[in-house]
């Protein structure tokens, strides 16, 4: 661009000089040179930059300070300042969530959970407690009719009682002694009233001719054997024996 310029002024000067030269009317030629100017004319070696050039690069420029808009500090510092407020506002949110899911869904249900355990416990308690009375008390009312009937049974008659049978009765009777001799028969069953024992004295029938003394009777023939083999030894021997009558 320089160049250009140098060589446009010089042929300015020159048609100046020539145009001089014509008005000089014959007299002699003052020679002069432009003033030369600081700058450097630049060398084949240096880059000529073109105008082309230097636009692009202005509108580059000019694009890039666009796009980089400048942020003051303190807006930074705002922006900076509202992360941990907007951190504590979710942190706060989420407990608030907990919280409320836990005091009003967890925990009601917990104590509803807790309640009907410890309610079916109870009443599992008061079930075994009455039951375990219950059979305290069976055990009792069989304790006591244990000892009533050993009472009983130990309980023997200063005299027994002595019954003489004057018709058929269709039962079945535990026979212990037999005689003749109606006097022999009452004085055993004398010793055996004296000993507590009741007896029955069944006289002659059919075609037997001895009194019988029975100690027990029955309505079947099978409980009056049962009693009378129970009756076997002891006081009375083997000589025990069941007699209709």
């Amino acid at each position: 661009m320089a160049r250009r310029k140098k060589q446009d002024e010089e042929s300015v000067n020159l048609n100046n000089t020539t145009n001089e030269s014509d008005d000089t009317f014959g007299l002699p030629e003052i020679e002069y040179e432009p003033l030369k100017r600081d700058e450097p004319e630049p060398t084949e070696s240096e880059p000529v930059i073109q105008e082309a050039t230097v636009a692009e690069a202005t509108q580059q420029e000019s694009n890039d300070s666009e796009n980089d808009q400048y942020v003051p500090p303190y807006l930074r510092e705002e922006e900076s300042n509202k992360t941990p407020i907007v951190l504590g506002v979710l942190a706060f949110v989420l407990v608030a969530a907990v919280g409320v899911w836990f005091f009003m869904f967890y925990q009601p249900k917990a104590k509803e959970a807790e309640k009907a355990r410890i309610e079916q416990q109870l009443q599992r308690d008061k079930d075994r407690r009455a039951q375990e009375e219950a059979q305290a008390a069976e055990q009792s009312r069989i304790d006591a009719e244990k000892r009533t009937a050993d009472s009983l049974a130990n309980a023997k008659p200063a005299v027994g009682l002595i019954e003489t049978l004057s018709e058929r009765s269709g039962r079945y009777y535990v026979v212990v002694a037999s005689a003749i001799d109606d006097d022999l028969i009452m004085d055993y069953a004398k010793k055996l009233s004296q000993k507590g024992v009741s007896s029955k004295i069944i006289p002659p029938f059919g075609k037997t001719k001895f009194s019988r003394i029975a100690i027990d009777v029955a309505d079947t023939y099978a409980d009056a054997q049962a009693n009378a083999d129970g009756k076997k030894g002891g006081d009375y021997g083997d000589a025990v024996w069941v007699v209709k009558y």
